[in-house]
């Protein structure tokens, strides 16, 4: 754990103690297989801890119990996170010290090797996550979650009924513009262009009279409630899915995906299987491509955009959808003869490579 952790000890458990003391507990309506993250490290804190709120929230959708176990500093560390703060007043969530015994039945996801997971209870099936930024083969891959303010307003049956129920029309950005956003890091790191960057090209062309007009909407100014987000991606032909601050990955593409909003995308290839130019999205590669995938779009038909935007919510439904991926991890019917799962949503690998095996 770092030495903020200890520093901040005192009053973040306090916080913690009292968010657990405040709650009603329920998991009478849960009946199935429970979920767990048994977890030995600081890793699963970053991106203000939204992993632990969206991992909850799906476990309650396909009816399982939830619990996390680990140590009071790790405990006082997820408080002090907005979202770790919302996994730990849900009421199906438990948290468990780290010699409290799991549910036998469980599957429990660790962020350590499976060797290294020494405590009780190791009746539950143990899956190792590969938190990083590499993308190995022949592991499942844990789609990025939605960010857990639009959660609470996602269910199957809004996303299904959102895809068709508006005229859609414009290439849209709506997000943070802040400073950070447009370091090199992101040059530097993945090869792909900053999100600024891609505002500047984007810019270009949005005074123009196009066939598709560019509207770019900065967050701080004019800010949409969780609640409309998905509606007004829904609106959207396009969503322009720039990248995030420290690494590619970010929630608006999964969000827009979700609905049927084209993304329009320079690293489609950080998702497994790959987005398809053309099929699923419109991908572009650098600045000049991005213009020319401007231009590409303009002169698409509409069957033909119609025709992506399915593609794209159906590339959702199997591949992207957070419960339907924990459920069948929980269920283990996805591949996990190597006892892992990867999650590719950070700068740097927080596990050690073996082999050569990165993809």
């Amino acid at each position: 754990m770092q030495l903020k952790h200890v520093v901040r000890f005192p009053v973040d458990i306090r916080r913690a103690q009292k968010i657990l003391a405040s709650r009603v507990t329920s998991t009478a309506a849960l009946t199935e297989r429970p979920i767990a993250l048994d977890l030995y490290t600081d890793q699963m804190l970053f991106d203000c801890g939204r992993h632990f709120a969206s991992l909850a929230h799906h476990s309650r959708e396909i009816g399982s119990p939830f619990f996390v176990r680990g140590s009071r500093l790790l405990l006082a560390s997820v408080a002090r996170k907005i979202h770790g703060a919302e996994m730990l007043a849900e009421e199906h969530a438990t948290w468990l010290r780290p010699n409290a015994p799991l549910p036998t039945d469980a599957v429990a996801l660790c962020d350590v090797p499976v060797s290294q997971a020494k405590r009780t209870g190791m009746g539950a099936r143990q899956i190792e996550m590969m938190i990083g930024r590499d993308i190995l083969p022949q592991r499942p891959v844990m789609p990025y979650p939605m960010h857990p303010a639009t959660l609470r307003h996602s269910d199957t049956e809004s996303r299904v009924a959102l895809r068709s129920k508006f005229t859609r029309e414009a290439i849209l950005f709506a997000g943070s513009q802040k400073s950070k956003y447009g370091h090199q890091k992101m040059k530097q790191s993945f090869g792909v262009l900053s999100r600024l960057h891609i505002l500047q090209v984007l810019s270009e062309f949005a005074a123009n009279d196009v066939a598709i007009p560019i509207r770019l909407q900065d967050s701080a100014e004019t800010p949409i409630a969780s609640s409309q987000w998905l509606p007004f991606l829904a609106q959207h032909r396009f969503f322009v899915c720039c990248p995030g601050a420290a690494q590619p990955m970010c929630h608006n593409l999964i969000e827009a995906m979700s609905v049927g909003t084209i993304p329009l995308i320079e690293y489609g290839d950080r998702l497994r299987p790959q987005l398809t130019d053309g099929e699923n999205a419109i991908c572009f590669r650098g600045a000049d491509g991005l213009r020319d995938a401007i231009k590409r779009i303009q002169q698409l038909p509409e069957s033909r955009l119609d025709a992506i935007s399915r593609s794209a919510a159906a590339f959702y439904d199997e591949h992207l959808c957070g419960k339907t991926f924990l459920a069948a991890v929980r269920d283990e019917t996805l591949d996990l003869t190597e006892g892992q799962i990867v999650m590719p949503f950070h700068s740097e690998n927080f596990f050690t490579l073996t082999r050569p095996q990165v993809a």
